[in-house]
């Protein structure tokens, strides 16, 4: 099977979109105060992933879609996002994201159901890093944050939706950045 045939895959909550148009104008505040090597998150990608499924086979991810259906839709939680964080950390990021704390224990059950389910059926790798649900921001290259725009990030204020089904994604890489599309 080529390359060409796989299907790039991730497992995520998706942001409402009342919520990703408060998002994007938090970003349309924060995108003068950048440099311009920080690749903001365009809007319609706002997501918490659960699990990166990598390239699968067709056939793979139809089996992942008929394990997924039955966590498909779950007891609705509340997600309060309500800080900013940066891998490794905002004196070198590479990813600049927003988190909270309400909701990160439904979003690692979730994230852990998914994993032995995945692993135990098909044998998909569980991941090794404990899990932190976060929402992507931003990517860059270890670049310096401008001090005003460091400012900026402290002040953000709390995003908050009521989260009930999780969706899986492909995510096709182009050099306009990623554009993901609902498989499920």
């Amino acid at each position: 099977m080529s390359k060409s045939e796989l299907i790039r895959a991730f497992i995520a909550v998706k942001v409402p979109e009342d919520i990703a148009e408060e998002l994007e104008n938090f970003l349309a505040e924060l995108r003068p105060l950048s440099n311009t090597k920080i690749r903001w998150v365009k809007y319609g990608q706002f997501h918490i992933t659960l699990k990166f499924l990598g390239e699968l086979k067709p056939e793979i991810i139809s089996q992942v879609k008929d394990l997924l259906m039955p966590l498909k839709n779950f007891a609705p939680f509340t997600i309060d996002l309500s800080y900013i964080g940066a891998f490794p950390n905002l004196n070198s990021p590479r990813v600049i994201w927003l988190s909270g704390d309400k909701g990160q224990k439904e979003l690692s059950g979730l994230s852990k159901k998914i994993n032995e389910i995945l692993y135990d059926e098909l044998e998909i790798p569980k991941e090794t890093k404990k899990f932190r649900g976060h929402l992507t921001l931003a990517r860059l290259n270890n670049e310096f944050l401008p001090e005003e725009l460091v400012r900026k990030l402290g002040t953000v204020k709390n995003f908050s939706w009521q989260c009930n089904e999780l969706f899986l994604m492909r995510s096709e890489l182009t050099t306009k950045g990623p554009i993901y599309t609902e498989i499920m």
